[in-house]
């Protein structure tokens, strides 16, 4: 082949680029249900690739983990501190509060400083845990050699937020966020390092589609969401890398 007739093949060919795979997928899998309704162009340059066209269909159909009932509906309005909307998630968390001490009071009063407390707590806890979504994959053991100095933590430590070592063990409002409707500090604490601070980072807080974000957060986060092997899984993980 010449140079000529192979910048004419490329000329031909130059739109099928990585970047426009997932266009090509959807076409060609409307093509197959209806080829009647594409150009002569398209038709003939369908009939031409030897791809099968159930797998076409396949991809275009989107991925495995679809579901259609996907994304939930929230269960709780403090989904919004996802986003760093503190205004109306301290108004959403203090009246959650106060419902719930007036359902639990039995003889006493609560107070609206008690109340105002718990809705603090409540708040920071939520922004200490949406730091370690943001920032916890910078302290992540990625240097099982030591090589590079520790990195400032005063981020994801909970005294930034406000909190003493006397707030560690006080059960705080978190209204089912990483599946807790309670928790103390040292348990958010404990599962945010587990989450996002061993040797594997995770970070999807960047991610604009909720479906997608949701679903990494629905299988990383919570009190029985930790991954193990045995043994012999990990022999089996490192004998694929090698």
């Amino acid at each position: 082949m010449s140079r000529q007739d192979a910048n004419a093949a490329f000329a031909l060919s130059s739109f099928l680029q990585g970047t426009n795979a997932t266009y090509i997928d959807d076409i060609y899998a409307r093509y197959e249900k209806d080829p009647g309704s594409f150009d002569p162009e398209w038709q003939e340059f369908f009939q031409s690739l030897k791809d099968q066209p159930a797998d076409v269909r396949k991809n275009a159909q989107g991925p495995s983990w679809a579901r259609d009932n996907w994304p939930e509906t929230p269960r709780d309005d403090l989904t919004s501190a996802l986003d760093g909307n503190w205004v109306q998630v301290e108004k959403a968390v203090g009246t959650k509060i106060a419902a719930k001490a007036k359902a639990a009071e039995k003889g006493s009063e609560i107070s609206s400083a008690d109340v105002l407390q718990a809705t603090r707590d409540s708040v920071r806890a939520l922004m200490l845990i949406r730091a370690y979504r943001m920032r916890g994959h910078f302290h992540a053991k990625l240097d099982p050699l030591g090589i590079e100095a520790p990195r400032n933590r005063e981020e994801l430590d909970p005294r930034t937020y406000g909190f003493s070592e006397a707030d560690f063990d006080r059960k705080i409002f978190l209204d089912h966020v990483l599946g807790l409707e309670y928790g103390s500090l040292r348990e958010i604490v404990a599962i945010c390092e587990r989450t996002y601070c061993q040797t594997l980072g995770v970070e999807f807080m960047h991610i604009s589609n909720a479906a997608q974000k949701s679903w990494i957060q629905e299988r990383i986060e919570g009190r029985d969401k930790e991954i193990t092997f045995t043994r012999e899984g990990k022999r089996a993980i490192l004998n694929k890398l090698v």
